[in-house]
């Protein structure tokens, strides 16, 4: 599918109203907390009038093999390629991927980079040091203590994932809020660790990689974007010129929920694109 900014009709979101509304973080029934196919996912992509998805299922590398990842990937980047074919001219679909844990097992994080056809490489952080998935953490039973070395040992992460530079879009900066804040109600004062985050976002930026708005957490109990709106402003200003806009959809339904205030969210940081990747190249598409 041949895309070209700025075509087609103005399209509604709530109180924003902007034309090429594009998905860059999405899961299928490929990832194990997904609900629906690709197929699917892609009809209900064209019924919202969206004009391209990134489809990006789970990779775990701490637990490739247990969870049979291999399989997983390679069937989801073989069924974006086939729902590509079927919505040409419809719906823009690329294939791409969530990957974590990368720097548990270099070696496995190169073979899988090299093993796949990915339009887009998404890195995120969901585990803890210990290897357990946030999602199931009881907060609740951790000290102030206890909080402020997993935030600092994950932002340290991330810096040094940054610094591999092996991928095209980091995922969901401040993740650990959407549970911390939004599940478990604990305040959480990022500003402790911003000059963690601001090294992570300027070795980025220096990189020529993207960020990710991802809007999940404007539907779910956290109420804000990850990263919040301060440090899309704080990349900017480093020197970041990539960003993808990611609703994080994990059922059909929610595909492109959130994508028009993010869009809003990059212009009142100053930009004036949001970026969409094919065959690991970020395409620019000006905000309109």
């Amino acid at each position: 599918m041949i895309i070209r900014p700025g075509e087609g009709p103005r399209r509604k979101r709530g109180d924003f109203m902007f034309i090429n509304l594009f998905d860059s973080h999405t899961h299928s029934d490929n990832s194990n907390d997904g609900h629906h196919s690709i197929m699917f996912m892609c009809e209900k992509a064209v019924e919202k009038d969206i004009s391209g998805i990134c489809v990006t299922d789970h990779c775990e590398l701490r637990t490739w093999a247990q969870e049979k990842y291999e399989l997983r990937i390679r069937q989801s980047v073989f069924e974006a390629a086939k729902a590509r074919r079927v919505f040409n001219g419809k719906l823009a679909v690329m294939a791409g991927v969530e990957l974590g844990d990368v720097l548990y097992d270099p070696a496995l994080t190169d073979k899988v980079l090299a093993s796949f056809k990915f339009d887009m490489v998404m890195v995120s952080q969901h585990n803890t040091v210990q290897g357990e998935d946030i999602y199931y953490c009881d907060f609740g039973d951790w000290s102030p203590r206890d909080i402020d070395r997993y935030l600092e040992w994950y932002f340290r992460y991330l810096l040094d994932v940054a610094k591999l530079d092996k991928f095209d879009v980091l995922g969901h900066l401040t993740y650990p809020v959407r549970y911390l804040t939004g599940e478990h109600k604990i305040p959480v004062n990022l500003s402790r660790y911003d000059d963690i985050i601001d090294a992570i976002l300027k070795t980025t930026a220096r990189n020529g990689r993207a960020i990710e708005i991802n809007t999940s957490g404007l539907w779910q109990k956290l109420g804000d974007t990850m990263p919040p709106l301060k440090y899309v402003k704080r990349y900017r200003e480093l020197g970041g010129e990539y960003i993808t806009l990611g609703s994080d959809a994990h059922a059909a339904d929610r595909i492109g929920d959130g994508i028009a205030a993010g869009m809003q969210m990059l212009i009142d940081a100053g930009f004036t694109a949001f970026t969409f990747y094919k065959e690991r190249q970020p395409l620019p598409f000006k905000i309109i």
